[in-house]
C-alpha cells in the first residue's frame, strides 16, 4: 500500500466514507449469499476476507463490529489474510487483530514469483524441502523463503472478499504492457478458482466474490505507445456495441477515442481503468455481475507533487456459467458475455460518485472512527489512538 506522507490514512474522513459506504454494504451483501447457500446450520460457515488493511486495521475492525467478519471460538480472526511489507509491520497487525495470517513482502513480486508447482499445490500447506545441491547461503534460504511465503498464500485462495486496496498506479509507463500488476491480478484471479476446504472437512468451489480494487488515475505521463495500447481494446469494444459511440457521444462530445485520449486523458482514464479489470475478470472466467455493476467512488487527495484522484470500485463477481472445463473449444458462456456488455455500457456512461468532505457525513463517519477505535484498543489496549482533525 503506497501512502503519501500529506494526510492521515486512518483518520481520512473521505476515505471512511468509502469504507461505510462501498465495503461494509457489498461485504454485508457477500456474506447474506454465503448464508443463503447454506442448506443446514451445520455447513455454514465464516466469510474469507483479503485486505491490505495497514497496521490500523481499520477495515477489518469496521467489519468485526458489523459481525461481517466473524471470530473463532476462542477469539481468532482466523479467515482474514493480509499483506505488509515488512515482519515488523506483520506482527503489530496481528496484535491488532490477533489470529489474522500475514503475508510478508511486495504483493506482485510474491504473486510473480516464478514457480512450476504452484498449479499443484495441495489445499494445505506444506514446508518447502531443504534445498538440494545448493549451498547453504543467504540468497537460497532467502528464495526459498520467497517461494515458501508465496506456497502458502497461494494455499490460502479463495477468498469471498477480496480488498486490493493496493491505492498504486494500475498502468505504469515503465512497466511492459499490461504491467507487472495487471499480470498479477491475472494470477489471482486464477486462484479465486481453487476448491474451497471447509471446517467441516467439506469441498465447496466459490461460484462468487466480491471484489473492491483502489486504484489512482494516471498516470497522466504515460508514452503515447502505452496509450495506443490502452484505446486499441476500448476500439474494439465499440466496433463490436454501436450503443457505446452514442453513450461516448453523449458523455464526452465525441466518439473519437485519440481525440479524449489528447484531450480529455482523465476521462479516458475513468474508462480505461474499470473497463480493463471487467475484461480482466472475463478472460479468467469471471464477469462482473450487471447489478449494481462496477460501483466508483472517487476523490482528490493532495500530495507534495500536486494534488490527483482516487478511484475506489466496488463490484460482485460470478462464475461463468458453464466454467471453462465444461466449454468446448471457442465457447464462450453467453451469460458472462451479456453481462459484459451491459458493464461496460455502464463504464462508458460514467457512474463515479465524487466524493468530497461538503458531501459527507462528517460527524457520523468521526463517530464511526471512534468506535473502531475503541474495538481496537479492545484487542490491543496499548494503542495509541489518533487523533481524528
Amino acid at each position: 500500500m503506497v501512502t503519501d506522507g500529506t494526510f492521515s490514512y486512518e483518520t481520512c474522513l473521505l476515505k471512511h466514507h468509502v469504507r461505510t459506504t462501498i465495503w461494509l454494504p457489498f461485504a454485508r451483501e457477500r456474506l447474506a449469499t454465503i448464508r443463503s447457500a447454506t442448506r443446514r446450520a451445520t455447513e455454514s460457515r465464516r466469510l474469507r476476507y483479503f485486505t491490505f488493511c495497514a497496521v490500523g486495521a481499520i477495515d477489518v475492525l469496521m467489519l468485526d463490529i458489523a459481525q461481517v467478519v466473524r471470530r473463532s471460538n476462542n477469539g481468532r480472526f482466523d479467515t482474514v489474510y493480509f499483506f505488509d511489507r515488512s515482519e515488523e509491520y506483520a506482527l503489530e497487525t496481528q496484535r491488532r487483530i490477533p489470529g489474522a495470517v500475514g503475508f510478508v513482502g511486495d504483493f506482485v513480486s510474491t504473486v510473480l514469483l516464478g514457480d512450476p508447482e504452484e498449479d499443484f499445490l495441495a489445499d494445505t500447506a506444506t514446508p518447502l524441502s531443504a534445498p538440494m545441491l545448493q549451498p547453504d547461503e543467504h540468497a537460497v534460504r532467502d528464495a526459498q523463503r520467497r517461494r515458501e511465503n508465496k506456497r502458502n498464500f497461494v494455499q490460502s485462495f479463495p477468498f469471498d472478499v477480496l480488498n486490493l486496496d493496493l491505492e498504486e498506479l494500475l498502468f505504469k509507463d515503465h512497466d511492459e504492457y499490461p504491467g507487472r500488476l495487471l499480470n498479477a491480478l491475472r494470477r489471482v484471479f486464477r486462484w479465486q478458482q481453487r476448491p474451497l476446504r471447509v471446517a467441516t472437512g467439506r469441498i465447496e468451489t466459490l461460484e462468487e466474490f466480491t471484489l473492491f480494487f483502489t486504484t489512482q488515475v494516471g498516470p497522466l505521463n504515460l508514452s503515447d505507445e502505452y496509450r495506443e495500447k490502452l484505446e486499441g481494446p476500448l476500439r474494439a469494444n465499440m466496433s463490436r456495441d454501436n450503443a457505446l459511440r452514442d453513450i461516448l457521444v453523449e458523455r464526452a462530445g465525441s466518439d473519437d477515442l485519440e481525440a479524449l485520449r489528447r484531450e480529455c486523458l482523465e476521462l479516458f482514464f475513468r474508462i480505461a481503468l474499470p473497463k480493463v479489470l471487467a475484461a480482466t475478470l472475463l478472460e479468467n472466467d469471471w464477469y462482473v455481475v450487471p447489478d449494481p455493476g462496477v460501483v466508483i467512488y472517487e476523490f482528490e487527495r493532495d500530495s507534495t507533487s500536486g494534488p490527483y484522484t482516487m478511484l475506489h470500485l466496488g463490484m460482485h463477481i460470478r462464475r461463468k456459467v458453464p466454467p471453462a472445463d465444461r466449454r468446448g473449444p471457442g465457447e464462450d458462456s453467453p451469460i458472462a458475455i451479456d453481462a459484459y456488455t451491459q458493464v461496460v455500457r455502464q463504464i462508458f456512461r460514467g457512474n463515479a460518485e465524487h466524493v468530497t468532505l461538503e458531501t459527507i457525513d462528517t460527524e457520523r463517519l468521526k463517530a464511526d472512527l471512534q468506535t473502531v477505535f475503541a474495538r481496537r484498543r479492545k484487542y490491543f489496549p496499548d494503542d495509541e489512538t489518533p487523533e481524528i482533525p
